[in-house]
């Protein structure tokens, strides 16, 4: 919710690339995008055309679920002090998009990407599979992690090597890869014998399925 058209496209365009983002100016058009969509975030600025953003929000925040950041060049004591009751944080304009970005990471649940049945989040460094927690070794999850980066593009054997094994402090040997696979599959997979996550394509290297992303 930001009434500066140029900020407010700075803005939409920068968190496009990460989630679906609605773009508003006025409270008018903030109360209709609220009662027609749930939101995992909503930012706010306080001074917009048709009212004062903090009035706003005492009348909404009992009715919201989403995680609320106050983003305004209103940088006075009590407007603050008001608005980190109502909110979950308050940040000062201006501020860069990189900090703004740390910001409303630390207020959202890391987010998890999941093919198959097999989840992993990042942010966290973990692996789930329908929901159970799976343990994997170091180099277990730095190979899955880079599958899960590259969803339905053919790897070679070259290429996974030397993203996920550092070949300069150790030699790997020529199936370490192939050991580490059939390990993810045991692991991973509903038939380790016939795997739908991770494909062998023959004299060419490995993919991750993605066609059936949940």
């Amino acid at each position: 919710m930001e009434d500066e058209p140029v900020l407010q496209q700075t803005l939409a365009a920068f968190f496009q690339r990460q989630a679906k983002v609605t773009a508003v100016g006025t409270l008018a058009a903030a109360t209709a995008a609220v009662q027609a969509h749930d939101f995992a975030l909503l930012l706010l600025d306080l001074a917009l055309p048709d009212g004062d953003g903090l009035a706003w929000l005492k009348d909404w925040r009992p009715l919201l679920t989403c995680k609320i950041l106050v983003l305004t060049a209103n940088d006075s004591e009590n407007a603050v002090l008001q608005g980190l009751a109502l909110a979950d944080d308050y940040v000062v304009k201006p501020v860069s998009l990189r900090v703004l970005q740390a910001r409303i990471a630390k207020l959202l649940p890391p987010a998890a990407i999941t093919y198959h049945g097999v989840s992993l989040t990042s942010a966290t460094n973990t692996v789930t599979r329908y929901g159970q927690r799976v343990s994997l070794s170091a180099n277990e999850y730095r190979l899955l992690a880079y599958l899960f980066a590259h969803p339905d593009a053919i790897l070679t054997r070259e290429q996974i090597l030397a993203a996920v094994w550092d070949r300069q402090d150790a030699f790997v040997e020529d199936n370490t890869l192939t050991v580490t696979i059939k390990r993810l599959r045991q692991k991973l997979e509903d038939d380790p014998t016939r795997p739908q996550l991770i494909k062998t394509v023959r004299g060419m290297g490995y993919f991750l399925n993605g066609q059936e992303q949940k």
